[in-house]
């Protein structure tokens, strides 16, 4: 039996934060998808939103790039991976030591669920009007202060202790799940959730909507991340609909035919004297009218085309091709820089891989742009050249005059190596490392 998934998710950096150091994901597997949200933790320095944002896009890269045949065990090694890459960046760079971010990963496959979590963001699973947290929050009390310190993080240590499901939840249709972090379950109850997810008037969307608004209400001091999914049978057509139109069509077509019926044999038992003349005669007034009708129209054409104003057409020249500019190529002792536009779901870390910067030198250049990371706005990013191509150039032609690779040069122009180069386009020739 075929199942949809009906998801809604959302991030936001709440009312009183700078930041958003939450971060989410949800992607497609083979008969499957995946959702991930994380919340991360600044070290000696910030740095919680790219720990939280390699968390999510590490999670992503580690189910598209390798193999498997056991999700529950793809699940554990994805998590590991992560924690690796988090970890040998808090290491080796110092700025960044102590980072780390919270995980909750849901993947349904077919119909099943599996699930697994670290720090204290939560997933949560609702049936039958009944709702259950999934996992466990990894904290400790502080002098019993109301808030808790979070004590596993993805990337805090080499060795990380998760949660992770022993068996897959089996579903049968009609189930939910909500993965969220703190920013909503450190101020909503989980009555006021349940009441939430239970209501069949709303969309997963909706539901995620009305879940900030929750948080918002219940003045949320934190940054809030929700995805809902709502996992259900579809809905059988009705066959005694298309039986119900076949009957009334039928219905339908009696009726003409009987009326029809009764019309020739009540017009065939009547006389009518000088049918034909009344008829000519009709016919007649009736070609009139269209004739003076018609007439009238043309006059009425012709009146307006002679009081319109005349619109002068001139042939234009054919315009000349256009120039092609000089490369721009940054000089010893100065910078050239690339206008990159952050777009929905860009992080630093990508965008870093995508120029062949360090991500730490796109934060050093761009400050408080690059750690808010606010879609639409534009980072510097360093590069060697602007090259605008010219006719007859290849890739590799112009990868070699920049002592680079076509590689390189496609990454960060989102190219095929293989593709042909229009004529003027502008390539950004990424520095060397």
């Amino acid at each position: 039996m075929k199942f949809h998934i009906n998801y809604g998710s959302a991030s936001n950096i709440g009312a009183t934060c700078k930041f958003n150091t939450d971060a989410t994901t949800d992607f497609e597997i083979e008969n499957g998808h995946v959702f991930v949200v994380c919340d991360g933790h600044d070290g000696i320095d910030g740095g919680g939103s790219i720990a939280s944002r390699m968390t999510a896009d590490e999670i992503k890269r580690y189910f598209f790039e390798r193999s498997y045949s056991n999700i529950g065990n793809a699940l554990t090694n994805a998590i590991s991976y992560v924690n690796y890459c988090v970890n040998n960046l808090a290491t080796k760079e110092e700025k960044y030591n102590g980072i780390g971010s919270t995980l909750a990963i849901l993947i349904i496959q077919d119909n099943e669920a599996y699930y697994a979590s670290a720090g204290d963001s939560r997933i949560y699973f609702y049936k039958d009007g009944k709702m259950m947290q999934l996992t466990r929050d990894h904290v400790s009390d502080v002098n019993n202060v109301a808030k808790s310190t979070v004590t596993t993080l993805v990337g805090q240590e080499q060795n990380l202790k998760f949660n992770v499901c022993r068996n897959p939840i089996l579903l049968d249709g009609d189930e939910r799940f909500l993965l969220c972090t703190d920013g909503l379950t450190d101020f909503a109850t989980d009555d006021e959730i349940l009441t939430l997810l239970q209501d069949n008037d709303l969309s997963a969307e909706h539901k995620t909507m009305k879940m900030f608004r929750l948080a918002t209400d219940k003045q949320s001091s934190d940054n809030v991340s929700v995805q809902v999914v709502d996992f259900s049978t579809p809905q059988p057509k009705a066959e005694e609909s298309k039986g119900s139109i076949w009957i009334t069509l039928t219905i339908v077509g009696v009726l003409i035919a009987l009326f029809v019926g009764i019309y020739l044999f009540y017009s065939s038992q009547v006389s009518k004297p000088d049918q034909s003349a009344v008829t000519k005669k009709t016919t007649e007034s009736v070609v009139s009218v269209i004739a003076e009708e018609t007439l009238s129209e043309q006059n009425t054409t012709e009146t307006l085309q002679a009081n319109a104003p005349q619109e002068e057409i001139v042939a234009e020249q054919p315009s000349a091709e256009p120039e092609i500019k000089r490369p721009e190529v940054a000089h010893p002792g100065s910078q050239l820089f690339h206008m990159h536009v952050i777009e929905q779901g860009q992080n630093l870390f990508r965008i870093g891989l995508r120029y062949n910067v360090h991500f730490s030198e796109l934060e050093k250049i761009n400050g408080d742009v690059a750690k808010a990371m606010v879609v639409g706005s534009k980072l510097k990013i360093p590069v060697k050249a602007k090259h605008p191509v010219s006719a007859g150039e290849t890739l590799s032609l112009i990868a070699q005059r920049y002592s680079s690779t076509p590689a390189i040069i496609a990454r960060a122009n989102q190219i095929n190596e293989l593709d042909e180069l229009p004529v003027g386009q502008l390539l950004i020739i990424p520095l060397n490392k």
